[in-house]
């Protein structure tokens, strides 16, 4: 890989913002980019637990300026003891820039 796409792909990540009040949580994925983007966002959370299993998918474009912590969404769920949530967000400008992270919690 080139050095210059290397530099660019390392510093471009996507973190989790969480905050946890009770049995209630506040789940923000944020990203930053090397350079600017008009992006696809995905957002994928499955939550499991004694009552089954619900899946929730979210799609938007948005424009991430570079070098700046975006914000992509804010998530709020209440989960039961024995509940698994795991939220996927992709981040993609369809050409060669698709980045990727996983957040996994359990009350």
């Amino acid at each position: 890989m080139h050095p210059l796409l290397l530099l660019a792909a390392l510093s471009s990540q996507i973190t989790f913002d969480t905050v946890q009040n009770g049995d209630i949580y506040t789940i923000t994925p944020q990203v930053t980019l090397a350079q600017s983007c008009v992006c696809q966002v995905q957002i994928r959370a499955v939550r499991t637990g004694n009552g089954g299993q619900s899946t929730s998918v979210q799609r938007h474009t948005v424009t991430i300026p570079a070098h700046q912590l975006t914000a992509l969404s804010r998530l709020r769920m209440t989960l039961s003891p024995q509940d698994n949530l795991s939220i996927t967000v992709t981040v993609t400008d369809g050409q060669s820039l698709r980045l990727s992270q996983q957040w996994g919690g359990t009350s």
